[in-house]
C-alpha cells in the first residue's frame, strides 16, 4: 500500500477554520466548543459539549482548565483558537467569559474567538460589534477534499459512535460461524496455550490482517469468526497490534471497522482496541475514544484498551499528525504557525 504526504491546509479567514474543525475531528460539531492550538511541534486539540446556560452561571473560574487549557500549555501552545458551534449565542458568549478568563489567568493568548451558528459567525473578540457573517461550511474546499479522501463521513459525534455499533446481518453471520466452529463467543475452549500454536495463529493474524488491509475489503464471515475468538489470546493480538504503523494506519482503521462492526460484544475488546490504535496513530482521536468505548461495553477492564486511553489522553502525547496546517498572516486572521492532528 502506498501513503502520500499529507497537504499543507492555509488557513486565511474565519470560514477556513470554521470548516477545518470538521476536517480535523472527522465529523460535524453540533453543540460544541472545539480548541485547536498554536504554535507547538506537538499539537493538542480538543472538543467538548458546550455547557447549558445554567451550568456557566454558576461555573467555577476552572471549569475548562483541566479538558482545555491545561492540556494546551501541557503540549507547548503559545495560543489558541476558540470555535463556538451553536445558535444560542448567549450561551456561547457565556462560556467563552469563563474561556476568556482562564487563558488569561495562565498566560494562553487567544488569537481567534468564533461563534458560528451553521450558517453565520461572529467573531467574540472583536468589540466593534460588527454583525455577522454569512458563510457555507459545506461547500468549502477544506470539506469538499475531506469527504472525497472519506476523512469527513458522520454529521455528528452520534453518528461517528454509532458507525461502530454491530451490523446486525454481518454479526449474524458472524455468530453463525462460531457456532459451525464448535465456539460460543465467551468460551475460551479451543484457543491456543502452547507456544507453537501461539506463534501459528499469530502468524495467520498477520497474514490475515495483511491481506485485509492490502485488499481494502471486509473479510467474510468465517475469517472474522477465527479472528476474533484468536485475538482472545494476548500474543496473538499482540501481533496484530505490532504490524500497526502510522503510515499504514488508515488501511487498518477500514479493516478493524469492518471487523468490529461484525463482531459480538463479549469479543470486541480486542478489535476495537486495534482499532482504536490504528486510529489514534492515523490521528483520529474521535475514532480512538469511540473505539475505546466499544472495547470497554465488551470488557470494562479490558487491560490494552486502558493503557492505550492514558496514552491518548490531553496530559499524554499528542495526537498524531494527519493534517498540516498554517495561518496566514494576511487580516483578518493573526499570523500563527499550526501543525494539526485531530482530536
Amino acid at each position: 500500500m502506498t501513503t502520500t504526504a499529507p497537504p499543507l491546509l492555509t488557513v486565511h479567514s474565519h470560514e477556513d477554520l470554521i470548516a477545518l474543525a470538521p476536517v480535523l475531528l472527522g465529523f460535524w460539531p453540533r453543540e460544541s466548543i472545539v480548541m485547536l492550538t498554536l504554535g507547538s511541534s506537538r499539537p493538542f486539540h480538543g472538543r467538548l459539549d458546550l455547557p447549558p446556560r445554567d451550568r456557566l452561571a454558576h461555573a467555577g473560574p476552572h471549569l475548562f482548565d483541566d479538558p482545555l487549557l491545561h492540556p494546551a500549555l501541557r503540549h507547548g501552545a503559545r495560543a489558541v483558537v476558540l470555535l463556538y458551534f451553536t445558535a444560542d449565542h448567549s450561551t456561547a458568549l457565556a462560556a467563552h467569559a469563563v474561556l476568556r478568563a482562564g487563558c488569561a489567568r495562565l498566560g494562553l493568548p487567544i488569537a481567534i474567538a468564533v461563534v458560528a451558528d451553521g450558517s453565520r459567525w461572529a467573531d467574540l473578540e472583536d468589540t466593534g460589534g460588527a454583525p455577522p457573517v454569512a458563510y457555507d461550511a459545506a461547500g468549502h474546499p477544506f470539506v469538499v477534499a475531506a469527504l472525497a479522501s472519506g476523512r469527513l463521513r458522520h454529521a455528528s459525534r452520534a453518528d461517528l459512535v454509532a458507525s461502530l455499533e454491530p451490523d446486525p446481518a454481518a454479526l449474524d453471520a458472524v455468530l453463525d460461524a462460531l457456532v459451525d466452529a464448535g465456539h460460543a463467543p465467551g468460551s475460551a475452549d479451543g484457543l491456543p496455550l502452547g507456544g507453537r500454536a501461539v506463534r501459528a495463529q499469530g502468524d495467520w493474524v498477520v497474514e490475515t490482517v495483511a491481506r485485509g488491509v492490502s485488499d481494502d475489503g471486509p473479510p467474510g464471515p468465517a475469517v472474522v469468526a477465527r479472528l476474533v475468538r484468536m485475538l482472545q489470546v494476548p500474543r496473538v493480538r499482540d501481533a496484530a497490534w505490532s504490524s500497526i504503523d502510522r503510515a499504514g494506519a488508515g488501511g487498518h482503521v477500514r479493516f478493524w471497522t469492518s471487523v468490529l462492526r461484525a463482531t459480538p460484544d463479549e469479543l470486541a475488546a480486542p478489535p476495537a482496541t486495534l482499532l482504536g490504535w490504528a486510529a489514534w496513530q492515523d490521528g483520529d482521536g474521535a475514532l480512538a475514544w469511540s473505539a475505546l468505548a466499544r472495547a470497554a461495553r465488551g470488557d470494562p477492564g479490558y487491560p490494552l484498551a486502558a493503557d492505550l486511553a492514558r496514552l491518548a489522553a490531553p496530559r499524554g502525547p499528542a495526537r498524531g499528525v494527519a493534517r498540516r496546517v498554517r495561518l496566514d498572516a494576511r487580516p483578518p486572521v493573526r499570523r500563527f504557525l499550526l501543525v494539526s492532528g485531530h482530536g
